[in-house]
């Protein structure tokens, strides 16, 4: 990339004032801004860890943070959760019943309400945020996890002090390939930029294959990019074959699993869902930042 193109999207960005959008995405700000949190939270650590909440006893009590930390800061991702069924279930039957928005548009509606990904309006919908996820009691009871909130102290270096949830479905369309992902980001190979540093946990919510909606990432991309995609729109959106040839094929990990499943990773790591096919995908994710 020329270097006064990339200068001139970098001076836009610090004029729109989108300051964590803009040197978040670079790994030595992300490693001295934990530095200076974690020098921060020192001589009070307690109280930012009490502010989370933690609950008494994990969903996952047989996880090492301190392992999964490691395979955080190796892989971008660490496996080994599982929710109990009724806690999927009942998450489940929150996000059927409760009111979904699709960001930059003012409709609401309910997930019975899209057939092929589209609203009886006529209008196409690829996804829908439901309302008030925290209002769900299982939902809560995962954001206040102590493992996960270990999880991110270790990996973060310091106790986040923002904590979000998310639940989402992702519709069969009847949109072609492309146009989905002209408007569906998630769909393209990206990495996230959600603040100085973060992370996430995830959990599909419904079973997740090639055909339904799978997560795909690239090992290890967390820490080293292509110059390029460092100065590319915030999102980094940057075709398949570019990765694969830079990363090379065998770091690319589908990853299938059924209702219940859920990783950790680094969200800015190279990532895409894949477009679901056969059924409405729905995801549970915790950002921790």
């Amino acid at each position: 990339m020329n270097l006064s193109v990339a200068w001139n999207r970098l001076s836009a960005r610090l004029k729109r004032r989108d300051l964590h959008h803009t040197v978040g995405r670079f790994n030595t700000i992300r490693k001295t801004y934990s530095f200076f949190q974690k020098k921060r939270q020192q001589t009070n650590g307690s109280l930012y860890r009490t502010r989370l909440q933690p609950r008494e006893s994990s969903v996952f009590p047989d996880v090492s943070p301190t392992v999964a930390g490691d395979a955080l800061r190796d892989k971008s991702v660490t496996f080994g959760f599982a929710l109990p069924g009724a806690m999927v279930q009942e998450i489940h039957d929150f996000a059927c019943q409760n009111v979904l928005y699709e960001p930059g548009s003012d409709d609401e509606f309910f997930v019975h309400d899209v057939t092929n990904g589209q609203l009886p309006t006529g209008r196409s919908v690829l996804r829908g945020l439901v309302k008030n996820p925290s209002h769900c009691p299982a939902i809560e009871r995962i954001a206040q996890d102590p493992v996960l909130l270990s999880i991110a102290h270790d990996y973060l270096h310091y106790w986040p002090t923002q904590v979000t949830r998310h639940l989402t479905w992702t519709f069969v369309s009847d949109l072609n390939d492309q146009e989905q992902k002209h408007r569906f980001l998630p769909l393209s190979y990206h990495y996230d930029v959600a603040g100085y540093n973060f992370m996430s946990a995830y959990f599909y919510i419904t079973d997740m294959d090639t055909q339904t909606g799978a997560h795909v990432m690239i090992a290890g991309s967390h820490n080293k990019k292509p110059l390029h995609t460092l100065f590319a729109p915030w999102s980094g959106r940057t075709p398949d074959q570019v990765l694969l040839d830079y990363y090379g094929k065998e770091n690319e990990i589908l990853i299938e699993g059924k209702a219940g499943f859920g990783f950790m990773q680094d969200p800015a790591c190279f990532h895409k869902l894949l477009p679901p096919r056969q059924q409405n995908r729905l995801i549970f994710q915790i950002r921790y930042a």
